[in-house]
Formats: structure tokens, sequence, C-alpha cells
């Protein structure tokens, strides 16, 4: 099924850093007005190379879906050009386009009394036409993007009685049903709960990986973006976008600029975002283990910093214990020690002590 599976003799090395989609000095944006245009970015020059999941990432309101929508030909280009192998988009066809980019919008769509595999049918009307019988090739191709997405045995079941999740990838089996090159899909994970974005952004990442497509999609998720892209395009307010590795962006400093709020900053150490506020004291932990990480996690939530050199540790001290049950928080303070079954206990204690000290 995948057409972009690589061929004897293609030279995979020139595939990797040939570029499949990319846009010359872009101006994107929508009309405001009759005679007015509002614009959100311009020259831009982004490349998204054949067989990579690049995600599109930045703060609400930048302007990645207008984006998307511009580089899938959905909205015009206020000036300058996209291009799709070296073709400037408008020279294609509508129908050569649905063979080469198909688009998974973020708003769901209606669909009544319907199977997955008739929704699925639908991303073969571009080319067989609404009228027209499927042929077995077309069902072939439906069931296989079924099997990708990983709901082969769903193909008798009714959209409405799907959770989002199964939704979604029904939404993606559609898409992938265009046989097409590219896959953009906008914030696929915006109305899920956090197994269902983990599993939508696992199969991107196995749709690249796996069966050689080509994926683009924005997202929220940042973590789970660095934990699966091959790079980011980073937008900014401005509408400036920045390409590169998730990592070199975070060592680079721009990724915590971009996304620089009051109060929020980004930990580079453990790769999230937290929120800054008056710290609460210094505690010296000791322990290991899965146990200390949480413990960390608790801690840090109710103000209190880490310092992991015991001999130079002037704030309290919490040791971890092995159970019978699981484990035991014991804590030295003034006047002796206190144990505690449960972070839930030792947080309550610790923030009592902050708030009288306060």
């Amino acid at each position: 099924m995948d057409r972009s599976e690589t061929q004897p003799g293609v030279d995979i090395v020139q595939r990797m850093k040939t570029p499949l989609l990319s846009t010359q000095d872009l101006k994107i944006g929508y009309t405001n007005g009759k005679s007015s245009h509002k614009v959100v970015a311009s020259g831009l020059n982004l490349q998204l190379i054949e067989g990579e999941f690049v995600c599109l990432v930045g703060p609400n309101g930048a302007g990645k879906s207008t984006l998307l929508r511009t580089l899938t030909g959905l909205l015009p280009a206020l000036e300058g050009d996209v291009l799709l192998d070296g073709k400037k988009l408008e020279q294609y066809t509508r129908k050569e386009l649905a063979n080469e980019i198909s688009v998974v919008l973020t708003s769901p769509i209606e669909v009544g009394a319907m199977t997955v595999t008739e929704l699925v049918a639908m991303g073969r009307f571009p080319f067989t036409g609404l009228f027209d019988r499927m042929s077995a090739k077309d069902w072939e191709i439906v069931h296989q993007s079924l099997e990708l997405v990983g709901l082969k045995d769903f193909e008798k079941r009714m959209i409405h009685k799907l959770s989002d999740g199964e939704r979604q990838k029904v939404m993606i089996a559609r898409a992938l049903a265009q046989e097409p090159r590219i896959l953009v899909l906008d914030e696929p994970t915006a109305y899920l709960d956090l197994p269902g974005r983990v599993s939508i952004m696992n199969l991107m990442h196995e749709l690249v990986v796996m069966h050689g497509k080509t994926v683009l999609t924005s997202t929220h998720d940042l973590d789970l973006a660095m934990r699966s892209a091959d790079r980011f395009w980073l937008m900014s307010q401005q509408g400036e976008i920045l390409q590169g590795a998730p990592e070199d962006l975070v060592l680079s400093g721009d990724f915590q600029r971009i996304f620089a709020r009051d109060r929020i900053s980004f930990d580079l150490m453990n790769g999230h975002f937290s929120v800054t506020g008056n710290s609460a004291g210094e505690v010296c932990l000791n322990g290991g283990g899965e146990v200390r990480v949480w413990t960390e996690r608790a801690l840090q939530r109710v103000g209190y910093s880490v310092n992991e050199d015991r001999d130079t540790c002037t704030g309290l001290r919490i040791d971890i214990a092995p159970d019978q049950s699981g484990y035991l928080w014991v804590l030295e303070e003034e006047g002796g020690t206190r144990q505690f079954g449960d972070l839930e206990s030792l947080v309550k204690h610790l923030r009592a002590l902050s708030f009288r000290e306060n």
C-alpha cells in the first residue's frame, strides 16, 4: 500500500535530504475585509523532508492552523510559494493534490449513522468519484488503512459508538486511504485524554518509522512531541519559525524564549515546564528509585527544592525507608522526627509548616 516505501536502487540518504514540501518567502494570513489582509507570518522558508515526523509547536494564537491550511492549499498564500516536489502547489489539480497530501483537521465532522468502513472509504472519493463504484483494490486499501491504525476489527462498528481516541484513529485511517505521501494533522490530540494522546502520537511515529510516511502535525503536547518528533517547527507569536531537532532548540534557549511566561520556566534537566514561586525551603532527601522521583515531584509542587548533598544541606531532612505496606517518609525537624505513610500526609505537614514559618 505504501507508495513511499523504498524501491530497489533508490538512494535512501538522498531521499532523507530532499525536501518533499518547502516554502519560498511565504507570507501567510487571511482576508480581513474585502480589501485588506491580516498577516500572520512572512518570509517563511521551511522544509519538510521525506520520511520525517515534524511537529509544529508554539503558543496559542501564533498561527499554526493558518500555516497548515496554507501548506495544504485550503488557504491561499498572501505572497511567496509552497512547493511540493519542486512544483508550485497551485499547479496541481485537486485529484493530484489529494494523492500527495491528506489532511486531518481539529474539528470533528458529524457523520450520523455510519460504520467505520463507510467513513474510511470516503478517503477514496477523490479517485472514485461520489457516485462511482468502489473497486476491489479500493476496498483493499480501506482495510489496509484500518489495519495501519490498529482498527482492523472495527470495520462494522458505528462511528457514534466509538471513543474519542478511536474516532480520531478512524479519521487518520480515512486520510491514509487517500494513499498520501504527506499526512498533515491539526491538533490531532486536542480532545483526548492522556492515554489517547500517547496512542495517537505513537501511531504517527510508527507511520513514519515503519511505513515510510511523512507526517506534519501541530500540537500542544510538548512532552510527547519531544519524545516522538524528528524535528520541530517552532513558531513564535511574532511569526518567527525556527527549525531543528527538539533537543537542539532546547539547548539553544530558543524553546524557552518562545514559550516564556510570567512565573513559568522550563526545567532543562527534567525537560518539562514548571511554575516558579516563593521557595518554601530546602530539603535533603535520602532515597532512590522511582519513589525518590515521585517524592521530588511532590516536594517541588509545594515549593521545596531538593539538595543532593547531605553535607551542605541546611534544610529539612527526609529519609525514604521501605515498609511492609510500601514506604515510610521519615522527616527530621526541630524536636524530633515524624513518620508518614504516604506522600499526601507528608505534603500536608510541610504546607502547614511553611505556613507557620511565613
